[in-house]
């Protein structure tokens, strides 16, 4: 592939008193101080020219735009929302709009190749023949800020002329790069150069937010964390002053002959259960303090108000193809880490309603509403509270509603349809018709082979939605741990019913494997052999999913090693693998592929033991590829297996059923604004007939390559967004 002589590569400079990490570049754009040093430009392989302010218009640029041509850029909603939120509006009305349709955004195309989005990042993966500058990037970071404010208010900038030079030629190095990362990652496919472009308009449109009681809560939030400092200080006689001071916490802790070394998020219920265990309600109530003053949620009050536009919406919240899945990250204040509320919970459900009561209250301070939540729920509650309070700031805007649903279950029903889990794809249309129970219960009764009648709203049927959410792409006991954290199922409450519910065969059987088990996580014997019992009851109560993580694995191991050929993995003949050596592409059921660069076939010697405790070697044969690391977000090495493709292949034909959806309700009528994990949020006007039914029943249309797939949608209207 090479450049496009006809487009452009366009690269802006810019400063402002406003933070663009912080503020997102809509807000950043809106603030008078935000102002271009330039731009440097490119056509096609051309010469790099440039442009400041008050200098003589770039003719050729500005024909270019005119006619429709296609402008590239790394991150283009920057450079689209500078020139026309910033250029047009403030420098130069008289130049040509630039429009989303004739943009080409190579960070888009390297995230849909699982690449880096960031620049530097990408270049060193890419080995481009330019690269970025650092001595010119220091500079650039530096002249993107104030250099000094005078007393009078009066804005002093690095303006000297020796500056901006440099910071001009470090812009025209860029413009240089990344010519050089077009020139060397393949462009979107014509149906995902749509799905960008509907991006950038659902970030251009935003999410309305409450102002007011987003700047309350943020009062409210530091008040809670000062009380709950003074409760610290009571509880533990002053030995821990504040919740901030791990060491003394767990200094108190062991004190109490609750030992430990951490406070990490994952250790705070064992340690709560230890603090029972012994009776000591003082201590538990010290770890469930820092448990709720710990959540980073709660920051996201002053967040918000920092990317709050002039007309109080948040704009630039999704991340395109933020997952190599191809689903969408969030930026800013990141609407996909907003903590949940589960419907069912009523009491919590009732919280948040009558927390919003008293922020309409405006005879009520600050004060007076966390006495209110600490009087009502106890003190250790507000904090919790406001953190599960901040779905409920999206707001429809003035004569608007806000219209959403959500595909109900959707990876658990996709897994089962995809592998041919035939009983439980049935379980699921029995479900959507009225006629059968909810998934969960029936996951339970599949597993210990009880009537599902008998599996009520308790415990049990917690235990089928854990084992449903962590067990279907080859997880484990850590799995079902750390979702049963997420879902409040306490492993150490589930030893007697496990215990009472397996045969006394099936018990001794696995606590026997205890001693030589490598994933005990710390439980002692009788709690892991409660949950190793769930782990194989669900694998034996669901064979064809658990034979297709070895089908998908063989799979991508028979591609790389005959490079050329399709290796279909599973029921459906179009899903599969094919390598072309540069990469493994993985081809879901839309035609779309998912990449894993430089694949290669790797063979170890692994020692294994079998059934008698006898070890023995066996060879391995494992698919090593490259690719950003979920954690450290760096470029790594790692290797398939067939869980990971499982839930890879899963989320990304989830994506693609979402974003299918996405363009029918758009097309019916319900502007899109904002896109979370499997749900749609959309704001009509509030007078249009078009409602949640609707929407739900547009949102479950699917196209043929989905013939059998059983997809339900879960849709409201309303004025907040409480879902």
């Amino acid at each position: 592939m090479t450049v496009n002589d006809l487009a452009v590569h366009l690269d802006f400079e810019t400063r402002s008193t406003t933070d663009l990490k912080k503020s997102g570049v809509y807000r950043y754009a809106q603030d008078p101080h935000t102002y271009p040093w330039g731009f440097k430009y490119r056509i096609g392989y051309g010469p790099v020219r440039e442009w400041r302010p008050g200098w003589a218009d770039p003719v050729d640029l500005l024909a270019h735009i005119a006619n429709g041509g296609k402008v590239v850029a790394h991150n283009a909603g920057f450079e689209r929302t500078i020139w026309n939120w910033v250029i047009r509006a403030r420098i130069c009305p008289h130049w040509p709009w630039l429009y989303i349709e004739q943009q080409d955004c190579t960070m888009a195309r390297a995230a849909s190749i699982a690449h880096p989005q960031d620049l530097d990042k990408l270049c060193n993966v890419l080995q481009t023949d330019h690269r970025k500058d650092r001595e010119g990037h220091a500079l650039m970071m530096k002249m993107a800020k104030p250099r000094t404010y005078l007393p009078d208010g009066t804005v002093i900038w690095w303006d000297e002329p020796t500056n901006v030079d440099r910071l001009m030629t470090y812009c025209g190095t860029d413009v240089l790069t990344e010519t050089d990362v077009d020139a060397r990652i393949p462009i979107l496919t014509p149906t995902w150069q749509k799905v960008w472009q509907f991006d950038q308009r659902i970030n251009d449109r935003g999410v309305c937010v409450d102002r007011k009681a987003i700047t309350k809560l943020a009062d409210i939030v530091e008040h809670a964390k000062k009380e709950a400092d003074k409760t610290m200080r009571k509880l533990t006689n002053r030995i821990v002053p504040k919740c901030s001071n791990v060491s003394k916490i767990i200094e108190f802790l062991n004190a109490r002959g609750i030992e430990t070394l951490t406070l990490r998020k994952g250790d705070q219920d064992d340690l709560i259960f230890m603090a029972g265990v012994k009776n000591d309600q003082q201590a538990a109530d010290v770890i469930q303090l820092r448990k709720s003053t710990s959540k980073t949620s709660t920051a996201k009050y002053q967040a918000m108000l920092k990317c709050m536009c002039s007309d109080d919406r948040i704009r630039g919240l999704l991340n395109f193809h933020g997952a190599s899945t191809g689903r969408w990250a969030g930026r800013l204040v990141q609407p996909q880490n907003f903590p949940r509320v589960d419907p069912d919970d009523e009491i919590l459900t009732y919280k948040i309603e009558l927390l919003h009561r008293f922020l309409k209250d405006d005879t009520l301070s600050v004060r007076d509403v966390y006495e209110y939540l600490e009087m009502l729920f106890g003190a250790l509650e507000p904090l919790v509270i406001l953190s599960k309070a901040l779905r409920s700031m999206i707001v429809a805007a003035p004569n608007k509603k806000l219209v959403g649903g959500d595909f109900a279950n959707i990876e658990g029903r996709f897994n089962a349809w995809i592998a041919g889990e035939t009983w439980k794809v049935e379980a699921f249309s029995a479900y959507d018709l009225g006629i059968g129970p909810d998934l969960y219960k029936v996951a339970y009764a599949r597993s210990f082979g009880v009537p599902v009648e008998s599996v009520g709203k308790g415990q049990k049927r917690q235990i089928g939605k854990v084992q449903e959410l962590a067990l279907g792409y080859q997880g484990g006991v850590g799995a079902f741990i750390a979702m049963g954290d997420t879902y409040g199922v306490n492993p150490y409450d589930l030893s007697a019913p496990v215990q009472n519910a397996a045969t006394s065969e099936q018990w001794d059987t696995v606590a026997a494997k205890y001693a030589q088990a490598t994933d005990k996580k710390g439980l002692q014997e009788r709690e892991w052999t409660a949950i190793k019992i769930i782990v194989d009851n669900w694998r034996a109560a669901h064979p064809n999913i658990v034979q297709s993580w070895w089908n998908y694995q063989d799979a991508a191991i028979e591609a790389v090693a005959a490079p050329g050929t399709f290796v279909s993995c599973g029921p459906l003949n179009n899903v599969g693998y094919f390598s072309d050596q540069r990469a493994l592409w993985c081809q879901l059921p839309s035609g779309r592929m998912l990449c894993y660069a430089n694949p290669e076939l790797r063979t170890e010697q692994v020692v294994r033991i079998n059934r008698k405790g006898e070890e023995y070697i066996q060879t391995v044969r494992k698919v090593k590829f490259e690719g950003t690391d979920s954690k450290t977000k760096q470029w790594s090495t790692s290797y398939l297996y067939g869980g990971l493709q499982c839930e890879n292949i899963v989320q990304a034909g989830s994506c693609d059923l979402l974003v299918d959806a996405m363009f029918r309700v758009e097309e019916r009528g319900f502007p899109v604004i904002l896109t979370v994990h499997d749900e749609i949020l959309s704001e009509p006007d509030a007078d249009s007939e078009l409602g949640e039914d609707e929407f739900s029943r547009v949102m479950a249309i699917t196209g043929p390559e989905y013939e059998g797939l059983p997809v339900a949608v879960s849709a409201w209207e309303g004025e907040r967004y409480l879902k």
